[in-house]
């Protein structure tokens, strides 16, 4: 014991493997702490991936159906709900807030849209009211296959409302109710051009 305790250097190498424990066993604690919150975003922006993607497939299956007045009700799973969803002319978003030891943070996964898509807006919630406020633009035509509006007359004006419509869903995108069905519907506005007819075709998102 004497021999040990009067060699220094047998003292040195004690307090240098002490030292070295304590700094692996803080390395693997801070890795732990700094790992976990990793594994719940990167689940997380895997959730929220999934939730957008699956609602711009459907929208954009919607806007590939040659069939005008098609609806598909789209029904939130348990899991989306999760997210909050929010859609405009151009794009599919979906948050969600998570906490981690640092804090809570919000993270945001948005998929863009290819279709001419109009969720419900400050014009119209439905496509009823589109319809409705088609008519009060072509002095009474809805644009409806029976109910054409005139093109050179009419088309300014519509162009103009829709455009105006993805100015304001820019800034406020439709948020739905993650616990009611969404409808997702494929329509079609008619024009009458001389002895032409002309259709642009539009899909509409609401509840």
């Amino acid at each position: 014991m004497k021999r040990f305790t009067a060699d220094e250097r047998a003292w040195a190498d004690f307090f240098i493997t002490r030292i070295g424990l304590i700094l692996f066993a803080s390395v693997l604690l801070l890795s732990a702490f700094k790992i976990y919150p990793m594994f719940i975003e990167k689940e997380a922006i895997s959730g929220l991936d999934a939730t957008a993607s699956d609602i711009t497939s459907k929208i954009e299956a919607v806007d590939s159906v040659t069939v005008p007045g098609f609806r598909y009700v789209h029904v939130f799973d348990e899991k989306d709900k999760l997210a909050r969803i929010g859609i405009s002319t151009e794009y599919v978003a979906a948050r969600e807030n998570i906490t981690t030891p640092w804090g809570e943070r919000e993270l945001v996964h948005a998929e863009p849209l290819v279709a001419r898509v109009y969720p419900s807006n400050s014009n119209w919630s439905n496509t009823s009211g589109l319809r409705r406020k088609l008519s009060d633009l072509g002095a009474g035509k809805n644009g409806d296959v029976e109910s054409p509006l005139d093109f050179s007359r009419d088309k300014n004006a519509v162009d103009s409302m829709f455009s105006d419509l993805e100015h304001e869903l820019a800034r406020t995108p439709f948020i739905p109710d993650m616990n009611r069905s969404m409808i997702i519907e494929k329509v079609m506005i008619h024009y009458r051009d001389g002895n032409r007819s002309v259709g642009r075709d539009y899909v509409l998102v609401f509840q």
